[in-house]
C-alpha cells in the first residue's frame, strides 16, 4: 500500500544521468504518479543533500513518503521492481512469464555489462559528437545488443513497435541506449533504427529530451570530448 504522501524520484541532470533517465521513463509513459526530486552533480545541492536523499550516495532513488524520511528503494533494477510491486496492472513487466523473463535478463545483462559502450559513450543529450569512441569493443557490443533486440522483437513483439510489443521496463531502460546512439552518430541496422525511432518518439522521452537540451550545466566526467566552456 502507498503512503499517502506518495512516490518522490530523485534524479540528477536530465542531459547526463541514463540512469535516472530508466525509472523515470518507466513512471511517466506508464501515467504512475511521482514528484520529481533533481539534485545535479558537481552543486552545492548536491553536497549538501545527496547524504540525506540517497543511501548509497547515488541516484536515482525511489522514496515512499517524505524524501530522507520514508522508505527508500535505490539502484534502477530495485526501483522497477518495487514499481511493479506496486504497480502490478501498469505493465512495468510484460504479462507474459516467458516474456516477463526474458525482459528482465535483458534489463540485468545491460545494467551489468556493455562497459566499453557505456564508458567511451556517455550519455549527452544536447551534444552531437559523430565518431567519438568508436573502437571495435564498441562495435562488437553495439552489433550484441542489435542482434538481442532483433531476436525479442521477433519472438516477443508481434505488431507492436517495442520489444515485447507494448512499451515495459525494458524499453525503457533501453531508450538512454538509443540516445547515444544520436549522439555519436552509430551506424545501426534497419530493424534497429526502427526501434531507435520508437524509443524516442514516446512520450515520456519527448519530455525528458526537452528538459535535457534546456540545460547549461557543464560535468567535465561526462563530457570527455569537449572542452569547459568559456
Amino acid at each position: 500500500m502507498l503512503p499517502s504522501s506518495g512516490l518522490t524520484l530523485v534524479i540528477a541532470n536530465k542531459n547526463y544521468s541514463s540512469w535516472s533517465a530508466r525509472p523515470w521513463l518507466v513512471m511517466t509513459e506508464l501515467r504512475i504518479p511521482f514528484a520529481e526530486r533533481m539534485v545535479k552533480f558537481d552543486s552545492a545541492d548536491w553536497t549538501a543533500n545527496i547524504a540525506t536523499l540517497s543511501p548509497s550516495r547515488l541516484v536515482p532513488v525511489l522514496w515512499e513518503g517524505e524524501p530522507g524520511r520514508g522508505f527508500a528503494t535505490f539502484d534502477t533494477i530495485a526501483i522497477v521492481e518495487r514499481l511493479h510491486e506496486l504497480f502490478p496492472d501498469a505493465g512495468v513487466w510484460p504479462a507474459d512469464p516467458q516474456a516477463r523473463s526474458r525482459a528482465r535478463s535483458l534489463v540485468a545483462d545491460f545494467h551489468a555489462g556493455y562497459h566499453h559502450l557505456r564508458n567511451a559513450m556517455p550519455m549527452n543529450i544536447r551534444s552531437r559528437h559523430p565518431g567519438k569512441g568508436a573502437s571495435p569493443e564498441v562495435t562488437a557490443e553495439v552489433d550484441r545488443l542489435c542482434a538481442d533486440w532483433r531476436e525479442t522483437k521477433t519472438r516477443f513483439g508481434g505488431d507492436g513497435p517495442f520489444l515485447f510489443g507494448d512499451f515495459c521496463a525494458a524499453d525503457a531502460y533501453f531508450t538512454p541506449v538509443v540516445s547515444r546512439f544520436v549522439t555519436y552518430d552509430v551506424a545501426l541496422p534497419c530493424d534497429a533504427k526502427r526501434y531507435l525511432s520508437a524509443l524516442l518518439g514516446t512520450r515520456a522521452m519527448r519530455a525528458w529530451t526537452e528538459a535535457a537540451l534546456e540545460e547549461s550545466e557543464f560535468v567535465p566526467m561526462d563530457e570527455p570530448y569537449a572542452s569547459p566552456p568559456d
